[in-house]
């Protein structure tokens, strides 16, 4: 048998559903030998007995006992457990496509790039547009001016765009997003894995590009994550108000500028976002449809903003916005 390469490392993002069949479709679309470690942060009983049913015959796969934190800790507790050249990190709500492990391996491979991004595309869910759309093909830092000060903004090309509008060429980024994503292993364990429920993978970015690695995106492979469209169960709530609870979210904004002495212009959306996001979860719990559920959160979203409006003083900050520049950037060690 051929010896595995990559270890596939599954972590909860939003929600513990969506576990087992993440799971299922990862074995039946990856016929390549690969490592799996589930990473178990507090998983209801029921769905631990399923996941210990599911792989108690699977030889490649470990569950790992965590208990309740959040992913970014999780993962640096086990990073240095991996032993092959290259592990991917994959939301338990994400799904691999036929054909998707190969082209990242090769762009990995050939490339020796820190970070190979494959096209995510995103469900349809929070917000209205297509029933599938791009949610990330490259992304890049800029820099914006507000009254002498310098803040940073997120561009990600081809924004929910259709998937057939999206380049098919391998492109390089600055970033990357959680929802699965190839590292070679050794980048992995030589950085710091910052303690953050947002603008981790923009922390890891940077430290990347500083280190002299490449980071690139394989629109060759494809994988879909689920935008809080399908139903969470009650026993959701506990892990998603855990995980996007306002003192992370504020924790983590900090800790990044503590780190690398920016702040993003976006933060108050940021917030705003994550209580779009919860409103919109707890309608489909009520089970409205997704177009009813997203004019909810319109509604809400307005009344909310009346009463503290989300900090925005450019009228367009993106058209002004400049690339970043990486050698401004310093880094101050987390802890």
């Amino acid at each position: 048998m051929t010896q595995a390469s990559v270890t596939v490392v599954i972590s909860p993002r939003d929600r513990y559903s969506g576990i087992i069949a993440c799971i299922e479709n990862l074995y039946r679309c990856t016929p390549e030998p690969f490592l799996l470690k589930v990473l178990d942060l507090d998983y209801p009983a029921h769905i631990k007995q399923q996941l210990k049913a599911l792989l108690q015959n699977k030889t490649n796969a470990e569950i790992v006992e965590l208990g309740l934190m959040i992913p970014m800790d999780a993962v640096s507790k086990i990073r240095d457990s991996i032993t092959t050249p290259y592990t991917m990190l994959l939301d338990n709500d994400s799904n691999v496509t036929p054909g998707w492990l190969p082209p990242l391996l090769d762009t990995a491979q050939s490339s020796g790039a820190a970070v190979v991004n494959p096209l995510t595309l995103e469900k349809e869910g929070v917000d209205e547009g297509a029933t599938l759309r791009n949610h990330l093909y490259t992304n890049a830092i800029q820099v914006v001016d507000v009254e002498g000060k310098e803040y940073l903004i997120e561009h990600k090309s081809y924004r929910r765009a259709l998937p057939q509008d999206i380049p098919q060429q391998v492109a390089d980024s600055e970033m990357f997003e959680l929802h699965g994503v190839l590292f070679l292993t050794k980048a992995l364990q030589q950085i710091e894995l910052p303690s953050m429920v947002i603008r981790e993978h923009i922390d890891i970015g940077i430290q990347l590009r500083k280190l002299g690695y490449k980071l690139l995106s394989q629109p060759e492979s494809v994988i879909i994550f689920d935008n809080l469209g399908t139903r969470m169960s009650w026993f959701d709530m506990r892990f998603f108000f855990y995980r996007w609870d306002p003192k992370l979210t504020y924790t983590s904004s900090r800790l990044f500028e503590q780190r690398w002495h920016y702040n993003f212009y976006a933060e108050h959306a940021m917030y705003h976002w994550v209580f779009r996001r919860k409103v919109f979860l707890v309608c489909r719990w009520l089970h409205l449809p997704i177009s009813v559920s997203n004019k909810v959160v319109r509604v809400v979203a307005k009344l909310k903003t009346l009463i503290k409006p989300v900090w925005n003083p450019l009228s367009d900050p993106a058209a002004i916005a400049r690339p970043a520049e990486l050698d401004r950037f310093t880094h101050q060690p987390q802890g």
